[in-house]
């Protein structure tokens, strides 16, 4: 009788549905890193003004907002899988209103793109908490970050790259496809009965719930605002940077060359982790936001100096992947086991009310200043965070 050895079989079964998580994240962020420098280009070519564009984007992303809080009902209504199918064409959506080429389409597109993000990330991190077992994460988790640094570090300038280059219009054209390509995996996978995609349990979380319980307690509050502060970098970077070099009398090319060499220290987030275990996570993000806001700072004053300025964002972005490679640590270590599903809930909303709260901001100090600084304003925001970054554990 033929023996069957079973933790083979279990061992294979399991990297079969990380490698499908892996792909549905590479899909989705290829889409969405398409965008991210082409699309900051058009609203500043089309409206002409950098406050206007603050504004577009603050409005948007309070829309992020609300449709993040009405996920859990969306979700427990029509099941995950509508709801993921719903952000997918989403982006289709904003692929298409993006390649009309008018100021009113622009808003719609940055819409839809902005309700596709809050949709997808959240509906696959479920999935992902579902169905990916605790013991591979630690696997899968390197394997994805790589596959997304990949795609962000050749997105923006591709994207940049085949709209000036090759034919006006045809990022928006791929992007609608790579969307289309993603959702038909997701439903391929489905019927073949993948059980790396299956219909969640239970009734669907209820993070308003638990706000009060996080807020009060210090160590969380620390953790959320360390995030914030680090997505609002990220923020400035991705939507003012290119807006900047453009000013400058960089093409379009170019800058998106800039913003995706800027990405590349991505690379090194593990090097940083490594780092932060050995020394602490409280002097790495110290020095990490310390470091961006002196390099952004620099920026504003070189902003004369165009090639100057470029040099110190570089150096501040690797700076920012220093933040990164502390990841959600902070957070991670203060919650307690028994509540990190629902704190968990709310922590995740650092994504939008930094979304929200930075072009926000950076739409009051372009009311009243010019452009560079709006890097003033980013500086002051991380040194901010370096000192709050004092009040972590030293243990930690």
């Amino acid at each position: 009788m033929r023996r069957i050895y079973y933790p083979v079989l279990l061992r294979n079964l399991e990297q079969d549905r990380a490698s499908t998580f892996v792909t549905l994240f590479t899909l989705e962020a290829s889409a969405r890193a398409l965008m991210i420098t082409i699309v900051p280009l058009e609203a500043y070519r089309l409206l002409g003004s950098p406050l206007l564009v603050s504004l577009i984007y603050f409005a948007t992303s309070g829309l992020g907002l609300l449709v993040s809080l009405a996920l859990p009902g969306l979700i427990h209504r029509f099941t995950r899988r509508w709801t993921l199918t719903l952000g997918a064409l989403c982006y289709v959506a904003a692929a298409l209103f993006y390649l009309a080429g008018t100021p009113g389409l622009l808003v719609a597109g940055l819409a839809a793109q902005v309700v596709g993000v809050a949709v997808l990330e959240v509906v696959i991190n479920l999935y992902v908490l579902d169905h990916v077992p605790r013991r591979e994460l630690n696997s899968f988790e390197p394997r994805r970050m790589l596959y997304a640094g990949m795609v962000f570090v050749l997105c923006p300038w591709l994207g940049v790259f085949l709209q000036t280059q090759v034919m006006a219009g045809l990022t928006f054209i791929v992007v609608a496809i790579a969307a289309i390509v993603f959702l038909a995996f997701f439903w391929r996978v489905r019927l073949s009965e993948n059980p790396a995609i299956s219909p969640a349990k239970g009734p669907p979380p209820k993070p308003m719930k638990y706000i009060g319980r996080f807020v009060e307690q210090p160590r969380l509050r620390l953790a959320w605002l360390l995030a914030v502060g680090r997505n609002s970098w990220w923020i400035m970077y991705f939507v003012y940077m290119p807006i900047q070099l453009k000013a400058s009398g960089f093409s379009d090319e170019m800058t998106g060359a800039v913003v995706s060499a800027g990405l590349a220290p991505l690379f090194l987030i593990r090097v940083w982790a490594k780092i932060g275990r050995a020394y602490g996570i409280r002097p790495l993000l110290m020095v990490g936001y310390g470091a961006a806001g002196l390099a952004t700072l620099v920026v504003a004053i070189a902003s004369g100096w165009p090639v100057v300025a470029v040099v110190f964002m570089l150096l501040a972005a690797l700076f920012a992947t220093v933040i990164d490679g502390a990841g959600n640590v902070p957070f991670l270590r203060a919650v307690h086991p028994y509540e990190r599903e629902a704190m968990t809930s709310v922590y995740m909303t650092f994504r939008h009310a930094g979304a929200l709260g930075t072009p926000g901001i950076f739409a009051l100090v372009l009311a009243v200043a010019p452009l560079p600084f709006v890097f003033v304003a980013s500086a002051g925001i991380a040194f901010a965070m370096a000192g709050l970054s004092r009040f972590i554990p030293r243990k930690l």
